[in-house]
């Protein structure tokens, strides 16, 4: 199979199917079995925006070694349940709906497929899985962030003008409404500001565009005020002291939020992230005693989307550490 064609199907013998939250919501999942003697289960976790085909290239080249693969489109975009008024807006009324929504899903990626069990989540994805994995250290024998969502660098305003603005939205009754300088979905060019950030190729982000010109209904628009004052909330619920523990960053069990993460963890991040902020993930490391941070110098944001050498380096940096544990 050429190249093209891995990066604009996905891999046969999977099951692609809507299922239903414990609200009645559709959430799309997918499901690839591995070989019976795989090297495991990765459950894939997108990001902000992302759906099941911007990473079909690698769905392939992990099938192909024998992984069994499973993976959803997050509510509010791909062909789950949208969550704004009009299904073109990245909404959010609270970070609380998708981990519960992931709560279910590690529980039905269990169920589906066989140990070992292990996580690779990008950039949001990151994110909700370091608060899920706050509360449940057991389930999954490694873990792999890419270029988590830890920190918002929040383009052109600043993070702190940005949250105050989104408060202030919100309060308003305008959390809906599209942020300044967001929009409707319009397909990406080469060189555009919006490429460099996501990934220096340009044929791989040329690729969102073809899928979504496929099926419009992948097609989803900018966050909304209200989607970016969940996400500032959901960073002070990871890395502010919880309620009730008098400044002491401490919960009920007695060890700070990102302390209690025991799983073993890999964290990758670009030399240069202009989404997400590097600087915040570094802080973030030094409260987690059971991972390990590598930069990748000259990668953009998604960089399993990256130019072909270092997409096969991530890669097998990924894999490598699933497998072995360095």
């Amino acid at each position: 199979m050429s190249d093209i064609a891995r990066r604009r199907t996905l891999p046969a013998d999977g099951t692609i199917a809507m299922r239903t939250m414990r609200d009645g919501w559709p959430v799309r999942t997918a499901l690839w079995p591995g070989r019976p003697d795989g090297p495991g289960s990765i459950l894939f976790i997108t990001g902000r925006g992302d759906f099941l085909e911007k990473y079909a290239e690698t769905f392939h080249d992990l099938v192909d070694a024998g992984w069994g693969v499973g993976s959803f489109d997050w509510r509010g975009q791909g062909l789950s349940g949208r969550q704004g008024d009009t299904p073109m807006k990245g909404h959010s009324p609270g970070f609380d709906n998708w981990l519960g929504d992931l709560d279910e899903l590690v529980t039905w990626f269990q169920q589906s497929l066989p140990r070992p069990w292990f996580a690779v989540a990008h950039s949001m994805g990151g994110h909700l899985l370091q608060r899920h994995l706050a509360g449940e250290n057991g389930e999954f024998t490694r873990v792999v962030l890419l270029s988590p969502m830890l920190g918002v660098t929040a383009r052109p305003l600043g993070p702190g003008l940005a949250r105050q603005l989104a408060r202030t939205a919100v309060r308003l009754g305008r959390g809906g409404g599209f942020v300044p300088g967001g929009g409707p979905y319009v397909t990406g060019l080469a060189g555009s500001v919006r490429q460099l950030l996501l990934t220096g190729d340009p044929e791989r982000y040329a690729d969102e565009g073809w899928w979504v010109a496929q099926n419009p209904g992948l097609a989803l628009g900018s966050v909304t005020y209200g989607w970016l004052d969940a996400c500032f909330r959901s960073l002070d619920a990871l890395f502010s002291p919880p309620p009730g523990s008098h400044g002491t960053g401490e919960g009920a069990s007695g060890v700070p939020m990102l302390q209690r993460i025991t799983t073993p963890m890999l964290i990758l991040i670009p030399g240069q992230d202009g989404l997400v902020d590097n600087a915040a993930t570094r802080r973030a490391l030094a409260q987690m005693p059971s991972a390990m941070l590598e930069e990748i110098a000259g990668a953009a944001h998604e960089l399993l989307r990256e130019a072909s050498d270092i997409r096969a380096r991530v890669l097998a940096r990924v894999t490598a550490f699933l497998e072995k544990g360095a």
